[in-house]
């Protein structure tokens, strides 16, 4: 029963304190150990493995620290009540005490002079204890520096010795821990402004985010605008490849228009001109002998009414029958081209006044000859008009022509008009040439001339101009010369 009751007698503060402090202190490094497995590195993490286990053994320490203080409390609660390890059936105040009694005494009073040694020494450790219990209570903390007894036994000095290395340790570790916890927090201040150039980042992520998708969409756009242009383009050349298809085979079509138009036309002229000829009462060769004829005939008349009524030398009563028929040409190579050209100004803008100096209307080859043939056709006509026309205008002026010579060259005025009107409505029209040999003293050209009198070889003076079948063309008549 007294070794239960010592065993159960147990320093209860002391060991509550060290079993708080050494829960709070494994508490705080575990959590110091969440904390840091989240945020430091390889390195730091193998450090802080190596400082956990170095905790670890001396929470082992302070397990062993707390099994020496239960049995020293044990001790103690002995020494306090040595009384109770004595039975009272052991003494017996009746009798004499027997040689065994003696030797019980003898071991029990050394065993009491034992535990009375054990006893101060517990008090001194008991003591040094209580020390350490007061700093943990008033500073969580073991005293710095411990002083072993002087005199002490060598239980106490190895007792104290261990409470030194113990609180040695504590201070380490609590060394260690505030390392760990300035570590920690500047971790979490690394980490927070980890964070924050995190978020700071995620910002400038999320605006090149948006920036790179605008871009992404415009370039899209712009792609797909590429795209359409590109088939616009694909359009255009196929539609420029076919308008050059097109275009070819429009001018092949037309080159062979063209080709058929001139066969047509050749086949046109030569139909026409077989038909001009046909209703045209006086072809140039008509027109050629009827022009020689009338200088056999009535240009004599007029020669010699010039000289024997007017008595003119033969030279100007030449000149004279010349002149006539000069104006006479002349008259009617301007109411040809009046009439050709009103005849298109009607046909193509009925609703204009016809003006000779300004009329800019012009018709194709083919409708052209239609149209000279309709003159031809229309000429016997016409020709009365023009007779007359003429006729009043010479009468009418009387500046070149007098009244009796009119009257006496009437039927070869009228006769030479009639004819040249015939040359004018030509298709071309017919050439009179009156500038040819008009210099005199000149060797006569007999490709144009005939020599009219004269036994000379030189012009004297021409009697009769030569008549061509278009201007520069080739002549159809000889002219009359009168040689010196």
């Amino acid at each position: 029963m007294g070794k239960k009751r010592l065993i159960e007698i147990l320093t209860v503060n002391t060991d509550d304190k060290l079993e708080q402090n050494g829960a709070l202190r494994n508490v705080a490094v575990k959590d110091a150990w969440q904390r840091l497995r989240q945020k430091i590195d390889v390195n730091e993490w193998k450090e802080a493995d190596k400082v956990l286990q170095e905790l670890s053994w001396n929470l082992q320490k302070i397990n062993l620290f707390k099994a020496v203080s239960s049995v020293l409390g044990k001790l103690k609660a002995a020494f306090q009540n040595p009384d109770q390890f004595v039975e009272e059936n052991d003494y017996s105040s009746s009798g004499t005490p027997t040689p065994r009694d003696k030797e019980q005494t003898t071991q029990l009073l050394h065993m009491t002079s034992d535990m009375t040694r054990a006893k101060d020494d517990m008090d001194i450790i008991r003591a040094c204890l209580e020390t350490v219990k007061t700093k943990l209570e008033k500073e969580n903390t073991v005293p710095e520096n411990i002083d072993t007894p002087v005199g002490a036994s060598m239980d106490v000095q190895s007792c104290f010795q261990v409470i030194v290395s113990i609180c040695e340790r504590c201070h380490k570790n609590g060394r260690e821990i505030e390392q760990l916890k300035r570590k920690t927090e500047a971790y979490e201040a690394k980490n927070k402004d980890l964070e924050k150039e995190t978020s700071e980042k995620q910002e400038q992520i999320d605006r090149l985010t948006a920036a790179i998708d605008t871009l992404e969409k415009k370039h899209s756009e712009k792609k797909e605008e590429k795209l359409d242009n590109m088939k616009e383009q694909m359009k255009m050349k196929n539609l420029e490849k076919q308008v050059n298809l097109k275009v070819a085979e429009v001018a092949k079509l037309q080159e062979e228009n063209n080709t058929m138009k001139n066969r047509l036309n050749e086949l046109i002229e030569k139909k026409g001109s077989e038909m001009a000829d046909m209703y045209n009462t006086f072809p140039p060769r008509k027109i050629a002998d009827q022009f020689k004829d009338l200088y056999a005939s009535l240009r004599n008349d007029a020669f010699q009414f010039y000289k024997s009524s007017l008595n003119m030398a033969d030279q100007v009563a030449a000149a004279r029958t010349m002149d006539i028929v000069r104006d006479a040409y002349a008259f009617c190579e301007e109411a040809s081209l009046y009439q050709h050209g009103s005849v298109i100004c009607g046909l193509v803008n009925p609703c204009e006044i016809f003006n000779v100096h300004q009329s800019g209307y012009k018709v194709d080859e083919v409708d052209s000859k239609q149209i000279s043939n309709i003159r031809k056709q229309t000429s016997k006509y016409s020709c009365e008009h023009i007779k007359n026309a003429f006729v009043t205008k010479l009468e009418s002026s009387q500046e070149k022509y007098s009244l009796e010579e009119l009257t006496g060259c009437m039927a070869y005025i009228e006769r030479s008009v009639e004819l040249c009107w015939y040359m004018c409505l030509q298709t071309p029209p017919m050439h009179i040439g009156f500038a040819d040999n008009d210099k005199q003293d000149i060797a006569v050209d007999k490709t144009k001339y005939e020599i009219g009198s004269g036994k000379g070889t030189k012009v004297d003076f021409v009697l009769w101009p030569p008549l061509y079948d278009e201007k520069e063309g080739n002549i159809v008549m000889k002219g009359v010369i009168q040689t010196k």
